[in-house]
């Protein structure tokens, strides 16, 4: 945890004074942080409390904070129509193919009796058409029998 200092002595534009308080493990962690990022310039010697934690003044350099980046808008609604319209149309498809296969299987399954029928219903035609109208056995005007 670190503390704002009320500055006594001036200090260099473009430094922070802090106070670091904590256990000793996340003081020297603190520490080491600002030591590797080439930033620490004064660190004062470490204050143990009585109930275990300890204080460290310290000076670094503040870093000029830069924006982050500038995060692009996705335009989900496009993605999310494209997406549906896309799932709609593999669903068709496979749901189009199930029923050919469904189709063609029960056609394979029951050739021989749909063969029959095509027979049965092609021999009636040929019977059908053979047999010429003749009268009925009523006479009409325009019957000669």
């Amino acid at each position: 945890m670190t503390r704002s200092l009320t500055h006594r002595t001036p200090t260099p534009p473009g430094t922070l004074t802090r106070r670091v308080v904590g256990t000793p493990a996340e003081v020297a962690a603190a520490l080491a942080v600002l030591r590797e990022s080439g930033r620490l310039m004064f660190a004062d010697r470490p204050h143990q409390h009585a109930d275990g934690r300890v204080t460290v003044t310290v000076r670094f350099l503040d870093t000029a904070r830069t924006a982050p980046p500038v995060v692009r808008r996705v335009r989900r609604g496009r993605v999310i129509a494209a997406t549906a319209i896309t799932t709609a149309a593999v669903g068709a498809l496979a749901g189009i193919g199930y029923l050919a296969a469904q189709v063609a299987h029960t056609v394979q399954r029951n050739a021989p009796a749909v063969v029959g029928v095509v027979l049965v219903l092609l021999v009636l035609a040929v019977l059908l058409l053979r047999r010429k109208t003749t009268c009925g056995g009523l006479h009409c005007s325009g019957c000669q029998h």
